[in-house]
């Protein structure tokens, strides 16, 4: 009888050890799950509901980000929002009214006033090399100009609310402007504008979104001045903008950047033919002095004239 009491008791200490082994540990491992749940952030970015001219610049910037979020030493859950075509200028107010997180924008001294620009240009710098789409009935416009006072006596097309059009205007160029882009092509078509000028990144499959055969690019000039676009986001969202300019570097660290920059612009910047023009550099005095200048790593190297 003795013994069995000894060994019952036994048995109910083991499970009494056991019972508060468990509701020890248990509340340990819930925990962890909950600390893993809540590392996981969402992050969200727009995409035009419709493709639109910068479809090509759409799918790159997203895909650097998602190059950045997965290097990040943050999980992020990426929603994407659909957004009517807008300009550059509304959706910097759509960050600052939290419609989504995180955007690529053109920089601006006034645009880093008011959101938190990551500085790694997006572009290496070839957002600001331009090359003109000019009308084909004259191929060598550009060319009879011959100078750089030559050409500031023609007329350009703009954006109205773009950089550009604020650099050229300084520089004593002459600019028309709309807010609509197909509006612009219209008019080099009908002779009242004569030269468009966009990103050599831009400007062939533009040239193809838009089908307009009385429209050639230019094969003689180019202008250069400093401008990047970056990843914006709001000025409270401090570890967003510490993570994605983290995993930013670590893509360019480890090759991934240039090769996703390779895979959608290698081709133009070979159809450019920069060695056989005559490029116009100009400066850009609305662009930040916090612009990392300096860095060779974030801009591509222009061919020295």
């Amino acid at each position: 009888m003795i013994n069995f009491l000894r060994t019952n008791l036994l048995h109910i200490s083991y499970l009494a050890l056991a019972w508060i082994f468990c509701l020890v540990l248990y509340p340990k491992v819930v925990f962890a799950e909950e600390v893993t749940q809540s590392k996981v952030r969402k992050i969200t970015y727009p995409i035009p509901e419709t493709p639109t001219h910068y479809h090509v610049q759409t799918n790159y910037y997203l895909d650097v980000l998602k190059l950045a979020l997965a290097r990040s030493d943050v999980s992020y859950k990426l929603e994407i929002i659909s957004i009517p075509a807008m300009s550059q200028s509304r959706s910097s107010i759509y960050i600052q009214r939290g419609l989504y997180d995180i955007h690529w924008l053109a920089t601006s001294e006034q645009r880093e006033n008011t959101l938190n620009p990551i500085r790694i240009p997006l572009l290496k710098g070839l957002l600001g090399l331009r090359i003109a789409l000019i009308n084909s009935k004259n191929p060598n416009l550009l060319l009879e100009a011959s100078n750089i006072d030559g050409l500031k006596k023609l007329y350009a097309a703009q954006g109205h609310d773009w950089i550009d059009t604020k650099v050229l205007l300084h520089h004593g160029f002459r600019v028309q402007t709309s807010s609509n882009t197909q509006s612009l092509y219209e008019l080099i078509i009908k002779g009242r504008l004569d030269y468009f000028p966009r990103s050599m990144l831009e400007v062939w499959y533009e040239h193809e979104f838009f089908n307009h055969k009385t429209l050639i690019v230019d094969e003689n000039i180019a202008i250069y001045y400093p401008l990047v676009n970056y990843f914006f986001v709001r000025k409270e969202d401090v570890e967003m903008h510490e993570q994605i300019q983290l995993g930013l570097l670590r893509a360019i660290e480890d090759g991934s950047f240039q090769n996703n920059f390779d895979a959608y612009f290698k081709q133009y910047i070979e159809k450019a033919n920069l060695k056989n023009r005559k490029i116009y550099r100009l400066q850009n005095p609305f662009i930040s002095p916090k612009t990392p200048m300096n860095d060779p790593k974030f801009w591509f190297k222009l061919p020295v004239e």
